[in-house]
């Protein structure tokens, strides 16, 4: 467990521009100690607040997760006439044909990202668009339930009754709603270990994964940058485990070199105010 608090420092002074001594980290890309934290996250935080509809925000977040690009969205943005597309359009088989297509056309072998692992309707032969055009509409009836859910277990369970979702994405999809103005701040309260966390925790115990994250000692590590002391949450220890079984394997095969790892240019955070912690003098000014 050492070795991951110890991971969680250096990776967190990579993202602070504090001095980072590891050499892997150095040299290798991971993501973010906290989640929310990541380009990604918040990219997805900005579209999805454009809306006040919750479907209308969990069907952003159903499409761009399984799309995973930022650059990829944006042209879709731009080929939707600017806007952002909403649950109509991701549940219309019309978008794909007027927005989708021209954009996957113009982009060959760079409209998805496999970061996650997920590919739209694996083993599926047919092409991106068929795929699209068919899974998509189909969610409609799913996420207008899911929308109507408020906790974040009961989003994640019927979410992956959702085409195109099993357990890992559900959760992801779910976490990304808990970022949302009005929302609760339920990274606590559940969570389910993804197939890199499980390797990660793997590689320091035979616990059940679940188990090392809920007492995991966060108090060992810094709080969210922020957020006025907010501890790491279950979902950000889930995200730890899962770059360090990276980590790990980088570790074990002596691959500690290279060329040093550089960010991609600055970008702006924002923290969700569900998950900034309120003083006692703020909280008595509110009364």
């Amino acid at each position: 467990m050492d070795d991951v608090v110890n991971f969680v420092h250096e990776r967190h002074a990579a993202f602070t521009g504090d001095t980072v001594t590891d050499p892997i980290i150095n040299h290798k890309k991971f993501t973010n100690v906290f989640r929310v934290l990541d380009r990604g996250s918040q990219y997805l935080l900005e579209l999805m607040d454009l809306y006040d509809d919750p479907a209308d925000r969990l069907a952003i977040s159903y499409f761009y997760r399984q799309v995973n690009r930022p650059d990829t969205m944006k042209a879709i943005i731009k080929a939707n006439s600017g806007y952002v597309p909403d649950l109509a359009d991701i549940t219309s088989p019309a978008f794909y044909d007027r927005v989708v297509s021209p954009v996957l056309a113009a982009r060959p072998g760079a409209f998805l990202n496999g970061a996650y692992i997920i590919l739209i309707k694996p083993g599926d032969s047919r092409g991106t668009l068929a795929k699209m055009r068919e899974m998509f509409p189909a969610a409609w009836p799913h996420l207008a339930h899911v929308a109507k859910i408020p906790h974040l277990d009961l989003r994640v369970s019927a979410l992956q009754k959702t085409p195109g979702l099993g357990p890992f994405l559900a959760m992801q999809i779910a976490t990304d709603m808990g970022y949302c103005a009005g929302e609760a701040d339920q990274e606590n309260t559940f969570v389910l270990a993804g197939p890199g966390s499980r390797k990660g925790v793997k590689a320091i115990s035979d616990r059940k994964p679940e188990d090392v994250i809920k007492n995991f000692p966060v108090g060992d590590i810094p709080a969210l940058p922020g957020s006025n002391g907010r501890p790491a949450s279950m979902m950000d220890i889930q995200n730890v485990f899962c770059e360090f079984s990276k980590y790990a394997r980088y570790s074990l095969a002596g691959n500690t070199g290279g060329k040093p790892y550089e960010r991609r240019g600055a970008y702006s955070v924002r923290i969700p105010d569900q998950f900034v912690n309120k003083s006692a003098k703020e909280l008595r000014r509110k009364r």
